[in-house]
């Protein structure tokens, strides 16, 4: 899941890097879920992961927005770090080609799953109607779903 505004930036191409406390080797499309709607909103590409990423990198970068940058530059320190308080320990992962859905897709959160739920799942996808942009986003959706 996405917390506001991080998950519209990701959806109109302005942030790149989506940070986070550890890294990934999955890579592929991925819907996108408003944190707390209940809702896939869209999709995008995870093309890399990098890290960890430094303070400096950070506030430097165009790869996040600039109210990001300027969160963690006000804070004096990378978001995820050890517990010297100084050794990074943010990663970013790197998505592109953001898609942003016509309709939101219904989805049940199961038990336990943290970072990646399979949509393949039986009874994970709530709905399907029978429009096509919902069908096309029924197939994008049937993918591994990313909860940042």
């Amino acid at each position: 899941m996405i917390r506001e505004p991080w998950i519209s930036q990701i959806l109109m191409g302005r942030k790149t890097w989506e940070l986070r406390g550890t890294p990934t080797k999955i890579r592929g499309r991925l819907a996108l879920i408003r944190s707390g709607s209940g809702l896939i909103i869209g999709e995008c590409q995870l093309d890399d992961c990098v890290g960890p990423v430094g303070f400096d990198t950070l506030i430097a970068t165009g790869a996040l927005s600039s109210h990001e940058r300027d969160d963690i530059e006000r804070e004096g320190h990378a978001p995820y770090v050890a517990v010297d308080g100084v050794t990074s320990k943010t990663f970013a992962w790197i998505v592109s080609r953001p898609i942003l859905y016509s309709q939101p897709v219904a989805y049940n959160h199961p038990s336990g799953a943290i970072t990646f739920v399979d949509l393949t799942k039986q009874g994970v996808i709530q709905c399907i109607e029978a429009s096509s942009s919902t069908n096309k986003a029924m197939q994008a959706a049937s993918r591994q779903l990313q909860l940042l």
